[in-house]
């Protein structure tokens, strides 16, 4: 009897096992097929799966549709309705898919996850998605054997991830997400859910489980190497200890100690060994991950709960660990840091390394084999944030010799040797001073070390600080509102001062401020303050403190990266909001009316309104794509702009382009000044150039300055808008006193802006030659 019912709960348990990692691996599935190439189809295929979902568990969803769920759903409504008065519906449905897609798959996570421990589910489903997506993305590097099954499944419904460079070589993992710093921001996630699943569960082979899974998380956070991700990590390290109840405090240090010790060693092969491009089948980045959990799992087996219920026997034990743990922590990473040595060259091999001298004249001295070059390079703030720099030196590092100017932030040092060569200690002296180069980090895994250069003067950070700015500079033009979704990517080149690329601000307030304005960022903290408090009210509850930590992470991760904005971090954020709203809703206290059936029915009925509104405009979107895509002709163009709700402007506008150059009839020429005075209406970075070629071609020379000129002022960081835009004024060059002053007038836009502004805008010898001859 015994033997049947211990082999009755065996199978149970692997029936368990199994149903999670199978759902994890559609969760990963869902979220591949959500990015650019298929969110349409994936939008009406879970837009439709959600609703089902909504109606055969209808009771389950009602009661769970509050608090946290409740503001995340007035959150995606608000950024739907912006998409109607967003300057650019192109950019505004491409942003609100990711949204869209992601609630909707919270939906179902409220409709399908069922019994007592459904936040557990839930939030073993995020944990595996994190663990074999961070799988994924290490054999990428490695041999390639999982990581190609994987996405060879993946590639039959998307070709989104046919050609990944899996490594930013000698820096960082990129990941099978293409993006680092978000891809670090999921494995966050993974790694706080995994430890507060980890020290939660009671039984064995689970426990097992969920640390095998925070190793991989672990391991493939550190190889991706988020400086802001590492940055906030750290406070959602101290919530989820804050929170977690003494009784497991001491076994969670335990716990995070072990894990930081193996990730550290099983970085180190992996960046000896892997961090360049992939060229072939190599083992040690896939053993290490594989290695790592399989360590992990016997040190929690053998010094876990045992061991950390021991030493909290002892009184004051818990908070003499913590303090010699953050004190050994910042022992380590000042020693990581300053114990240096030499390091060896191969052949074609470079090395780049910063130093900080005051301004003054500095000659360099070496010791080591080999013959070495050494380019030396200067950055003050004007070019650090336009990542330019004044080269102060090239040559032998044998003869080097430098002046750091006055202004200087960081100086550069890049050696490279054609031959093999050592280099056991730079070093550079001066009458301002005199310092060494810190070559080899004796600590620090190489990626790392290469990622920490300049960090007291680092570029990237530095520039954000522009991103933010001219985010708050768009946000002024619409306060309330904002401009909807996609106003930032749509009209960043306005506003900028020097020109560079980006489609996001890089924090996430700012970027709601400028989308969708005061509204949308009183939404947003809305959701993150409702969260808290229902965290706060149950943080007694088991998965509490590891949702408290993964909220902190996520808000303050935010704050540095535009995490929000891809699709593969939003449906851990909001599957996370989910799991809150499950793990805490019988603790919190909802307000009276919210819990009355009517209320709770009408909430239901217009989120599944808004959804089901939303999925008929996107099939409208869809029609006329592939209407255009089977007959571009201009009655199918037109067509399309009256069918498409989102990209209307682009239909209009590719009938005006496809009118302009051609004979038109009457019918022809008056639909398509119709579009083009609609398209004049538009604050857009492209349609005014179109506009001025259309208005020149047919003989409207004033239209045409006009839009030239808006055109201009819309993207005048751009180099290539003014040369591009002169190319057009010169295809239709006219020797009137009109034309001339008009061209004059847009040459001294470029004279104005370059005064203004930092670096200066050179036009072509072609260009040039144009505005000459017209002034002439």
């Amino acid at each position: 009897m015994g033997s049947r019912r211990g082999g009755a709960g065996m199978a149970r348990e692997a029936k368990r096992s199994a149903a999670a990692a199978g759902t994890a691996w559609v969760f990963f599935m869902a979220v591949c097929l959500c990015s650019a190439g298929t969110s349409r189809g994936a939008g009406l295929v879970l837009g439709m799966l959600a609703l089902s979902g909504v109606f055969f568990h209808y009771e389950r969803v009602r009661g769970r549709l509050r608090g946290p769920m409740l503001a995340l759903a007035l959150v995606a409504a608000a950024d739907g309705m912006s998409c109607l008065y967003a300057a650019s519906g192109k950019f505004a449905l491409f942003e609100y898919l990711k949204v869209f897609t992601a609630l909707c798959l919270a939906v179902l996570v409220l409709a399908l996850a069922e019994g007592e421990d459904a936040d557990r589910r839930v939030c073993g489903m995020l944990e595996g998605f994190a663990a074999l997506a961070g799988l994924v993305s290490i054999d990428l590097l490695s041999t390639r054997w999982v990581s190609g099954a994987v996405l060879g499944v993946v590639g039959w419904f998307t070709q989104d991830y046919t050609q990944l460079a899996a490594v930013e070589e000698g820096v960082r993992m990129t990941s099978v997400f293409m993006s680092p710093n978000v891809f670090a921001g999921c494995m966050g996630i993974g790694v706080l859910l995994s430890l507060g699943l980890a020290v939660t569960e009671e039984r064995a082979w689970a426990r097992g489980a969920h640390v095998a899974c925070l190793a991989v998380s672990s391991l493939s956070f550190v190889l991706a190497f988020s400086m802001g991700g590492c940055a906030t990590i750290v406070p959602a390290f101290a919530v989820l200890l804050a929170l977690t109840g003494k009784g497991r405090r001491m076994e969670l240090l335990l716990l995070m100690a072990q894990t930081l010790v193996v990730t550290a060693v099983c970085a180190f092969p992996i960046s000896v060994t892997s961090m360049t491009a992939w060229t072939g089948p190599r083992p040690v980045p896939l053993a290490c991950a594989v290695c790592g959990a399989a360590v992990l799992c016997v040190l929690d087996r053998l010094c876990g709960r045992r061991t950390a219920e021991k030493l909290a026997r002892h009184g004051k034990a818990v908070a003499w660990c913590c303090a010699a743990l953050a004190a050994l922590g910042v022992v380590l990473v000042a020693a990581a840091c300053t114990l240096t040595g030499g390091v060896e060259l191969a052949a074609g091999e470079g090395l780049r390394r910063s130093i900080y001298p005051a301004a003054g004249t500095y000659r360099l001295t070496w010791e080591g084999e080999g013959e070495v070059q050494v380019v030396i390079e200067s950055q003050n703030r004007e070019q650090a944030m336009m990542h330019t720099s004044t080269q102060l030196y090239r040559g032998t590092l044998d003869q080097a010799e430098f002046t750091a100017p006055e202004d200087s932030l960081v100086v550069w040092l890049r050696f490279t040797a054609q031959t093999p060569a050592q280099m056991g200690r730079v070093s550079y002296a001066g009458a301002a001073g005199e310092g060494t180069v810190r070559l080899g980090y004796r600590l620090l895994p190489g990626f790392i070390a290469n990622r920490l250069q300049g960090l007291r003067a680092n570029q990237n950070a530095i520039q954000r600080l522009v991103f933010f700015e001219d985010g708050l500079k768009l946000f002024a033009r619409s306060p309330v509102l904002g401009q909807g979704l996609g106003a930032f990517e749509n009209g960043v080149r306005s506003v900028q001062s020097f020109e560079y690329d980006t489609k996001y601000a890089h924090n996430h307030y700012i970027q709601t401020l400028a989308e969708t304005g005061l509204v949308g960022l009183a939404l947003f903290l809305g959701l993150l303050g409702i969260s808290a408090r229902w965290i706060w009210r149950g943080r007694r509850q088991g998965l509490a403190p590891a949702l408290g930590g993964a909220l902190a992470f996520m808000a303050g991760h935010a704050m540095v990266e535009f995490t929000f904005s891809i699709y593969c971090y939003l449906p851990m954020a909001f599957g996370v909001f989910a799991a809150v709203t499950l793990c805490c809703g019988d603790a919190a206290q909802a307000p009276g009316w919210l819990e009355k059936k009517g209320v709770k029915n009408g909430i239901v009925l217009g989120i599944c309104v808004l959804m089901a509104v939303f999925m008929v405009l996107l099939g409208c979107n869809i029609t006329a794509q592939n209407m255009v895509a089977a007959d571009a002709g201009l009655e199918s163009l037109e067509r399309a702009a009256q069918l498409d709700p989102f990209e209307k402007a682009d239909h209009m506008l590719s009938y005006v382009v496809q009118v302009t150059g051609a004979e038109a009839d009457g019918t022809v020429r008056e639909k398509a000044d119709g579009y083009a005075a609609r398209l004049e209406r538009i604050e857009s970075n492209i349609i005014p150039y179109y506009l001025a070629a259309y208005y020149l071609d047919t003989g409207r020379v004033e239209q045409g300055l006009e839009q030239a000129q808006r055109y201009v002022r819309y993207v005048a960081a751009s180099g290539e808008t003014w040369e591009r835009t002169f190319r057009l004024l010169e295809e239709y060059e006219q020797d009137t006193a009109q034309y001339r002053a008009g061209v004059a007038e847009i040459a001294a836009l470029l004279e104005e802006w370059n005064g203004r502004n930092l670096g200066r805008i050179e036009l072509d010898g072609q260009a040039q030659a144009f505005v000459e001859r017209m002034a002439g």
